[in-house]
């Protein structure tokens, strides 16, 4: 019953005051729960609660400063259940952020800097009629966490120069009216046991990349994150991240044991490929997966 509460509670948090990644809030976002917080995967935050058991029964009758202690350790515990449910994130098919950590020792002094600064959702501290004091804190996947966290071999990308002739750019301009050309990607990879991550990577039967690090220039990435997880596909269709003629492709599967890269057809992939105005919009990380609710 208890468990159940607070599964109840982290939802409840999360689809309350979680704000989008920059394109747009989704009401039905990708969810996973730990144990003592959750990653909205959808709008790019994690968020962890923290509880403040005052010494002894009758808290309000206590002075200022035993509730102003008891709200400091509420917010202590929530920061510490905020960076360890960030350490285990997972960034790609071979790494956590804990790997990171464990290389680079003084990252952990940078994250617990971030989670110390992470602000509370104040709207939702609660207070219990034993004096018990509940916070919530949150912090953004985007944004200075991911420019610490992301893989190296993500960088900036310049963008994409054309020299056309004046012959050929009356061509140009009609084809850049047709639908083949596409303005964003949304990948189905539904009915699949996938988990989500940073920076996933899509391939095409060959398991050549057709998008991830080496598309995706860094400032993009920083602040959209990699890519935005839904749950819904008509939604997904819709959505302005990939503006108004999204490639629509369907995963054929995930690959093991890391279950975060998805393999679509050739085909799929030589559209991509078929010009370059798709590698501007890959580049800036205009691409939805969409996944089961978990």
């Amino acid at each position: 019953m208890i468990k159940n509460g607070l599964v109840t509670a982290l939802m409840l948090a999360i689809l309350t005051v979680a704000p989008g990644n920059g394109y747009g809030a989704d009401l039905r976002a990708l969810i996973e729960l730990k144990e003592n917080g959750a990653i909205d995967w959808t709008a790019g935050v994690v968020e962890a609660k923290g509880t403040g058991v005052p010494a002894t029964y009758n808290y309000y009758g206590k002075p200022q400063a035993h509730r102003q202690k008891t709200i400091a350790e509420a917010t202590s515990k929530a920061q510490h259940n905020l960076l360890e449910t960030i350490v285990g994130l997972r960034i790609n098919s071979e790494s956590r952020v804990i790997d990171i950590v464990e290389a680079y020792p003084s990252m952990m002094t940078l994250l617990r800097d971030m989670v110390h600064n992470a602000p509370e959702i104040e709207k939702l501290r609660q207070y219990q009629y034993d004096g018990t004091v509940e916070v919530w804190s949150q912090m953004k996947l985007n944004g200075g966490f991911s420019q610490l966290i992301l893989p190296p071999e993500i960088r900036h990308i310049e963008p994409i120069k054309q020299v056309l002739t004046s012959k050929n750019s009356i061509r140009q301009q009609t084809r850049r009216r047709s639908s083949n050309i596409f303005t964003g990607m949304v990948v189905d990879a539904r009915g699949m046991r996938t988990v989500p991550v940073l920076a996933p990577r899509i391939l095409d039967e060959n398991l050549e990349e057709v998008f991830g690090p080496a598309y995706v220039s860094r400032e993009f990435a920083v602040q959209h994150g990699v890519v935005r997880y839904a749950t819904d596909i008509r939604k997904a269709k819709f959505h302005p991240r990939v503006s108004d003629n999204p490639l629509m492709v369907k995963a054929l599967k995930v690959l093991w044991p890391g279950r975060c890269d998805f393999i679509i057809s050739n085909a799929d992939a030589a559209k991509l490929k078929s010009a370059s105005e798709h590698l501007k919009f890959l580049k800036e990380c205009k691409v939805i997966i969409v996944l089961d609710p978990r």
